[in-house]
C-alpha cells in the first residue's frame, strides 16, 4: 500500500525551460545596468556556457548547483574586478526570478488532494524554494541533491527520501518526468513510480500504468 508520494519539481510541477530563461535575462539586465563592463563581452549565452564550464571544471560539487552558479559568478568578478558582495547580489537576484514559477494546470488541487490522503515530499537535483515559490504547505519535507550530496539517479538520494519518510521503499511513489533520474532512480531502491511521459516516448522499458501524461492523472493511476 502507498504511504508516502514523492515528487521531482522541474518539467513535473512546472515547465522549468522559460523560468530559467527568464532568469538569465533578468540578471543579465542587471549586469548591463550595473556592470556594462561585463556585458560588453558577454552575452546570455555565452554566460550560460560559462555556467556550464564551471560544472565541468568542478565535478565534486556537481550535485550543488548553488555552489556552481556562484562559482561562475565568482569568474566574473575576479575577471572585472568587481565588488565583493556581486556574486551574492547577482545570485539573489537569479533566484527571485528562478523561483517565480507557474505550475501546470491543477497541480494545487491534486497536491491538496493528496495532501489528505498520504505523506507528501520532494526529491529534486535543483535548487528550487518551495516556500518562495508558495507551495510547502502541501509538503511534508523535501529532498536536495545540494543537501544530501548525490544527484538523482543515485540511490542516496532516494534512500535519503525513504529515510525521511520513514516507510518502506515499496511503500512510496515517486512520479518525475525524466526516466533516466526519476525511473531509474525509483527503480534502483525498489520504490514504485509514476512516470510523467510529456514527450510520448515509447522507446523505454516501462509498463504503460506506470505512465501519466500530467499530474492531474495521479489519482487515477493510484485507484489503479
Amino acid at each position: 500500500m502507498i504511504k508516502c508520494i514523492t515528487f521531482d519539481l522541474d518539467d513535473t510541477l512546472w515547465k522549468i525551460e522559460p523560468v530559467i530563461l527568464r532568469a538569465e535575462v533578468k540578471f543579465y539586465e542587471w549586469l548591463k545596468d550595473k556592470y556594462p563592463v561585463v556585458t560588453e563581452k558577454f552575452n546570455i549565452e555565452s554566460l550560460r556556457n560559462l555556467m556550464k564550464q564551471t560544472l565541468l571544471e568542478n565535478q565534486d560539487i556537481k550535485y550543488d548547483l548553488t555552489k556552481v552558479r556562484l562559482l561562475a559568478y565568482e569568474k566574473i568578478k575576479n575577471t572585472y574586478n568587481l565588488p565583493d558582495n556581486m556574486p551574492n547580489e547577482g545570485f539573489n537576484l537569479f533566484m527571485l526570478h528562478r523561483n517565480k514559477v507557474t505550475l501546470f494546470d491543477g497541480v494545487e488541487r491534486i497536491l491538496s488532494e493528496l495532501k489528505s490522503k498520504y505523506i507528501l515530499g520532494t526529491i529534486t537535483n535543483g535548487n528550487a524554494s518551495l516556500g518562495t515559490i508558495g507551495i510547502s504547505n502541501y509538503f511534508n519535507f523535501e529532498i536536495k541533491a545540494e543537501d544530501v550530496g548525490y544527484m538523482k539517479p543515485s540511490s542516496e538520494i532516494f534512500y535519503a527520501a525513504i529515510k525521511e519518510a520513514d516507510c518502506l521503499p515499496t511503500e512510496i511513489l515517486h512520479v518525475g518526468d525524466s526516466y533516466e533520474k526519476d525511473i531509474i532512480g525509483a527503480m534502483s531502491v525498489n520504490m514504485s513510480y509514476l512516470w510523467v511521459n510529456h514527450n510520448n516516448d515509447i522507446e523505454k522499458n516501462i509498463d504503460k500504468k506506470n505512465i501519466i501524461k500530467s499530474i492531474l492523472q495521479i489519482p487515477v493511476a493510484l485507484d489503479n
